[in-house]
């Protein structure tokens, strides 16, 4: 073999190998998430659909609202959710929309507090509220814009649709729905 044809070999060899390693990664990182999402996927299909989430939050009031600025985590964790419920920026659960919440860190909220969250899920999506006092709410907040008219319009990811759902349950243990 000429030199030209062995540098092209050990370049492609090289590539391989990368790309093998970048795959596996993926795969490893794939099943790490999988066994999340397949319970995740088996209690959505237990609880009700997004219809019907959307129609319990509808009679809570219909909440929420929009926009997808993130707040660090660090300054949600510096303050609490009363706190970030009346001031002017912040999230009460700053990954609800990457991330499943636990019972126990919902459970630690105040009734009000985990309505305010749902509502919050609903106004990163620009739901503009029709109850006066959520509306007050989440228009002083820097990263809420109201752009969406009807709640049936705003499509949950995964994470926001499970979250909601544990919510709203908790809500319903405490007699609140």
């Amino acid at each position: 073999m000429r030199a030209k044809e062995k540098q092209v070999i050990a370049i492609l060899s090289a590539a391989i190998v990368v790309v093998a390693a970048a795959l596996i990664f993926c795969l490893a990182t794939e099943n790490r998430s999988s066994s999340a999402e397949k319970s995740a996927a088996s209690e959505e299909q237990e609880t009700s659909d997004t219809e019907s989430v959307a129609a319990q939050t509808e009679d809570s009031d219909k909440t929420e609202a929009s926009s997808s600025e993130a707040t660090t985590e660090e300054d949600s964790n510096s303050k609490s959710a009363s706190e970030i419920m009346n001031a002017d920026d912040g999230y009460v659960f700053p990954d609800s929309n990457t991330s499943y919440l636990t019972k126990e860190e919902i459970e630690k909220l105040s009734t009000e507090e985990i309505q305010y969250a749902i509502n919050e899920v609903y106004a990163r999506h620009g739901l503009k509220f029709t109850k006066k006092s959520n509306q007050e709410k989440f228009e002083k907040k820097k990263w809420y814009t109201g752009t969406v008219d009807d709640q049936d319009d705003i499509t949950l990811n995964r994470y926001e649709k499970k979250n909601v759902n544990l919510m709203a349950d908790i809500l319903e243990e405490r007699g609140a729905r």
